[in-house]
């Protein structure tokens, strides 16, 4: 019902389709018809669901709140990455006026890419400069929101994947970039805090990821068996599930970690020189003043760690497959044991590693 009050304004009172009153004042009677014809049609398609004549609707606020909370168990890195993806993808079908997953069909995902791909004003303010979005990042986009539509047709949301006809842009592999073993002398021949070199020394001899390095405990570390347990714990989690493995120790890192044991009470294997647990940005800071000090021109990076101890190995004829189970790259996803005994009879591979430091032997090195 609709009628004006004695101060001109319109009142609209009327059920909704759960039952409940629904009683709002606007300004003009077309604002009142409109919500009133809002309120109709949502009560008409909600009797048709009751008898079976069509599927529930799934708003996009509730689509993509439920999608953003089923990744809670990402890393947070990863969880960082997909907020701002999937808000700015609330804003397009905002834009575009969609309030129900359904409505979502093949011709909005091809304008949803186009947006995508658009190029901007750099939004840092630079004059006139234009910036092209990276293959890379448009890829991480669709590969959210296809992720999103696909788990609304396993859920029977929707019949198909309106994103399905999007192929991902082609990117430019680079290749892994690597310190020299001219580099690597010259940047343990710095003066520098234990901590530190044994933290980049932890990083060449097992090629882990710094997040994985930082969050090692004691606990992972079996001098025994010489091994080092990459493995999700509450607090930390690894970059995939296959990122869980078990890396041998190698005989100079065997000895920095038997002294490291004896001096260090942190429960990290690697700690900061304060006793606390590293942070990536101060370790890189570091890093990069170390290289800079060793008048090493190329990048210095954390990660370039990794990429060294996988280009030497693969240099020394290590097999591909035995390098990926050292990286945790492997294709095929085991438990923490069988990575144990896949992992034991790669010690005599790992030896490599100390040549590049104490090897005069220039084809070791080049």
């Amino acid at each position: 019902m609709i009628k004006q009050l004695p101060n001109g304004k319109w009142w609209l009172y009327m059920l909704d389709e759960y039952g409940g009153k629904v009683r709002i004042t606007f300004d003009k009677k077309a604002d009142a018809v409109a919500k009133e014809a809002q309120i109709q049609q949502k009560k008409y398609d909600s009797k048709l669901v009751q008898v079976d004549l069509r599927k529930s609707r799934y708003s996009f606020d509730k689509v993509i709140k439920d999608f953003e909370q089923s990744k809670n168990t990402l890393r947070p890195n990863t969880i960082k990455r997909y907020k701002p993806i999937l808000t700015q993808f609330k804003l397009f079908v905002d834009a575009l006026g969609l309030k129900y997953v359904d409505e979502f069909n093949s011709d909005h995902g091809t304008l949803l890419l186009n947006e995508i791909v658009k190029e901007r004003i750099d939004p840092k303010g630079v004059t006139d400069r234009i910036l092209k979005p990276k293959p890379k990042t448009v890829n991480m986009y669709l590969q959210v929101i296809k992720a999103l539509f696909r788990e609304e047709q396993i859920k029977g949301h929707i019949i198909k994947n309106p994103l399905i006809h999007i192929k991902n842009l082609k990117a430019e592999k680079r290749t892994p970039d690597f310190y020299s073993a001219d580099e690597l002398k010259r940047f343990f021949s710095q003066e520098m805090n234990e901590f530190y070199r044994n933290t980049f020394l932890g990083l060449f001899y097992t090629g882990m990821r710094f997040a994985e390095l930082a969050n090692l405990t004691w606990d992972d570390v079996d001098l025994n068996s010489r091994l080092i347990h990459v493995r999700s714990t509450e607090q930390f989690k690894t970059k995939t599930a296959k990122g869980e493995r078990a890396i041998p120790i190698s005989d100079e890192l065997f000895e920095i970690l038997k002294d490291m044991k004896l001096k260090n009470t942190c429960i990290y294997t690697f700690p900061a020189p304060n006793g606390k647990q590293l942070r990536e940005r101060q370790t890189l800071a570091v890093c990069k003043q170390i290289a800079n000090a060793a008048d090493i021109k190329s990048n210095a990076y954390l990660h370039k760690f990794r990429h060294t101890y996988a280009t030497y190995l693969i240099r020394k004829g290590v097999p591909i497959q035995d390098i990926k189970e050292l990286l945790g790259h492997s294709s095929v996803v085991e438990t923490e044991i069988y990575a144990h005994n896949n992992s034991d009879h790669l010690h005599d591979k790992i030896k490599h590693l100390g040549n590049i430091l104490n090897s005069k032997d220039e084809k070791a090195v080049k």
